[in-house]
């Protein structure tokens, strides 16, 4: 797998991301947010895996999202802001 950074994700999930931040009064630079991503398979017909983590750079509270078909990362993302996930601190 190969690690990447959320300004490489698709515009739309960048844009998701960035909605529900600002939804919650909080900004993109408060997180760090980078994903792995698997390969296809050798003949092609395997959709590519992926795994977003998202840390607060503030607590250092880190959740990994799974990625794959009947799934939206940012709407889990969500419902960890909307449960204050991410503000909880971690040593």
């Amino acid at each position: 797998m190969v690690q990447k950074l959320f300004e490489e994700l698709p515009v739309d999930e960048q844009e998701d991301f960035e909605s529900a931040c600002k939804k919650h009064g909080r900004i993109r630079e408060e997180f760090t947010i980078v994903f792995d991503e698997g390969n296809p398979s050798k003949d092609g017909v395997s959709p590519i895996s992926r795994e977003v983590t998202v840390a607060a750079n503030l607590t250092g509270a880190r959740q990994h999202y799974a990625v794959g078909s009947g799934t939206s990362w940012t709407v889990e993302f969500e419902r960890d802001l909307d449960r204050g996930f991410f503000w909880e601190t971690y040593d």
